[in-house]
């Protein structure tokens, strides 16, 4: 397993967002994810598979081909009640799965992958892995950063009257004015925001302490 350490870009964190190597397996007990207490093992914190759909197939229920942060691909098996039939409509090459508390599993045809019985701990996220990575580095240097015009690079001054305005949607995001603020959603951030948005999800989290199971 990775060392646990605090990465500047969550995403990017290899233990709270491993890779399938690092996932811990279902029949083992990974201490970077589970303490020993009164009652038996239980989670010490919160960690979540990300990997970009490659592929899906499947009669008798849904089968995903997913690329993790590593360029591995892995199959996602569901084995929900409807067998994944609720997620069709969202399958599609280039968006991204995330699985809470995934664990490597090994299938009956002898491959090693993901098996997912609960809907409430997937997701899938209309964007690539790449850009979800970059959204997540956005906000960590947004957040260990002066704040600036995401535009111009303007800085706040109150002595010169320049407040900037958060973008309303993603919260990320600062302009100096609406003519900057136009001018950066047609060069880009009208994509970059709806990823922001996303990612926001994982950040709003403490997955460092678990006080009970996340869901989707």
């Amino acid at each position: 397993m990775p060392e646990t350490k605090t990465s500047e870009s969550l995403l990017r964190n290899g233990v709270t967002f491993p890779t399938f190597n690092d996932l811990p397996g279902e029949n083992d007990i990974d201490f970077t994810y589970y303490d020993e207490g009164p009652y038996g093992f239980a989670p010490r914190q919160h960690w979540c598979f990300l990997g970009e759909i490659v592929a899906s197939y499947g009669l008798c229920r849904v089968l995903l081909r997913v690329k993790d942060k590593e360029g591995q691909v892995v199959t996602i098996g569901l084995h929900t009640e409807d067998r994944g039939e609720a997620l069709v409509p969202q399958i599609k090459e280039g968006h991204t799965v995330a699985v809470l508390y995934g664990e490597q599993h090994g299938f009956l045809d002898m491959t090693v992958g993901i098996r997912v019985e609960e809907a409430s701990i997937i997701k899938i996220i209309p964007y690539s892995l790449e850009q979800l990575l970059k959204a997540s580095d956005n906000i960590a240097a947004r957040n260990s950063q002066s704040k600036c015009c995401g535009c111009c690079g303007k800085s706040e001054n109150t002595l010169d009257n320049t407040r900037l305005r958060l973008c309303s949607r993603c919260k990320q995001a600062s302009y100096c004015g609406e003519v900057c603020q136009k001018k950066a959603w047609v060069g880009g951030h009208k994509t970059d925001c709806k990823a922001l948005v996303c990612v926001q999800w994982f950040a709003e989290r403490n997955w460092g302490v678990f006080n009970g199971y996340f869901n989707f």
